[in-house]
């Protein structure tokens, strides 16, 4: 008999939860509440979306339209350390960039006659269900997770750029005076955000900035265009799973977007709630591995701000004395030991080897790792 799994939220998390289940075999009801609309942050990914679309969905080149899908080659990062570099994925792989809102919709349309969709709003202590994975977007933090501290943004700021056709095929990821800003190319506009703290950098010094990354991007805002401001936290849980529940999304963990490390972290928490359901693992030994993989992100975060910035001011100062404080620390407990010391390291959170040589030598951080360990 199949394993009833009910399935807590419409937004990106909760669309890929669903299909994921519901493609593993199992009965799925997909809770949501149609009055609270769907986040639709979250446009990038890497490669491991594209590995997931191809296993779960009738989707292919020539259809990518239904999510407005667009190829991403890498993530172009200028003005970090002491050289500008791109992160190239290898030859013969690619990532997306994709509309979220389309890809809500495209799942919800595919799930309909599957899946038991009940518009309501629900916790997950009211479900009878085999297995619940909760969905349900950003929670209260409280003592149940634990704060991700060293990383330095809090806030985001985000406006849309018009253009005919997509002038670059990566992912921006580009230190700024104040933090660092992302763009996110798609077929007919370009999301670009400025990450940084709104304890030390004002909403007007951000816009006096804008001008410089308009002109040197070649970029136009899109006309009556709002901008939004989001603040955040960094937060993982200290526990993802029981015997009977599991979080993903934000109901899970939200860290800062570098590297669009989020989708490839919601369907890994997927595949360790299968472990709890299949009977293969306990709840304590998929926390563990849950715990470590949010560390190693952290890790991936502060690698950027470790290699800092040509610019000299409060916030870099900040960044980067959180980044040399973060790995200096910690330095001889897991993860953070493997990065300079274990020769046949293959993967270190969302990065594959390729991946975290590029990275390394592109910001140049080989000496400061060797030297903040011996230290």
């Amino acid at each position: 008999m199949s394993k009833k799994i009910s399935v807590i939220g419409r937004g990106t998390a909760g669309c890929i939860t669903a299909l994921d289940m519901s493609n593993s075999g199992y009965e799925v009801d997909w809770y949501h509440d149609s009055s609270l609309p769907a986040a639709s942050v979250g446009e990038g990914s890497d490669l491991s979306f594209p590995r997931f679309l191809a296993e779960n969905l009738d989707l292919n080149y020539d259809t990518l339209d239904k999510i407005d899908g667009y190829y991403k080659e890498g993530i172009i990062k200028d003005n970090w350390g002491t050289q500008n570099f791109t992160h190239w994925f290898n030859l013969g792989s690619m990532s997306l960039h994709f509309n979220a809102n389309k890809f809500q919709d495209f799942i919800f349309e595919t799930l309909k006659s599957k899946v038991n969709i009940i518009d309501q709003n629900v916790l997950p202590q009211d479900l009878k269900s085999d297995y619940t994975i909760d969905c349900s977007g950003r929670p209260q933090i409280n003592d149940e997770f634990e704060i991700a501290k060293y990383i330095p943004v809090n806030s985001a700021y985000i406006r849309q750029c018009s253009w005919d056709y997509p002038q670059f095929n990566s992912t921006l990821a580009i230190a700024r005076p104040y933090g660092w800003v992302f763009g996110i190319p798609l077929k007919n506009r370009c999301s670009i955000g400025y990450l940084f703290n709104s304890d030390i950098t004002t909403i007007d010094e951000i816009n006096e900035d804008w001008e410089h990354i308009l002109h040197d991007y070649n970029l136009v805002l899109t006309e009556y265009s709002t901008p939004r401001l989001i603040k955040f936290s960094n937060y993982f849980r200290k526990k993802n799973f029981t015997d009977k529940v599991a979080y993903n999304g934000n109901s899970s963990f939200f860290l800062e977007p570098m590297e669009a490390t989020s989708i490839n972290t919601i369907i890994r928490n997927n595949q360790l709630a299968k472990g709890i359901i299949k009977g293969n693992f306990n709840a304590d030994i998929q926390n563990t591995s849950y715990t470590n993989f949010l560390k190693e992100t952290q890790d991936m975060i502060m690698l950027h701000y470790l290699a800092g910035s040509k610019w000299k001011n409060e916030f870099w100062d900040m960044a980067t004395s959180k980044a040399q404080e973060c790995f200096k620390n910690t330095f001889a407990t897991y993860p953070k030991s493997s990065l300079i010391t274990d020769k046949s390291l293959t993967s270190y959170s969302t990065w594959n080897s390729n991946s975290f040589q590029q990275n390394l030598k592109g910001l140049d951080l080989y000496k400061v790792l060797n030297k903040l360990r011996n230290d």
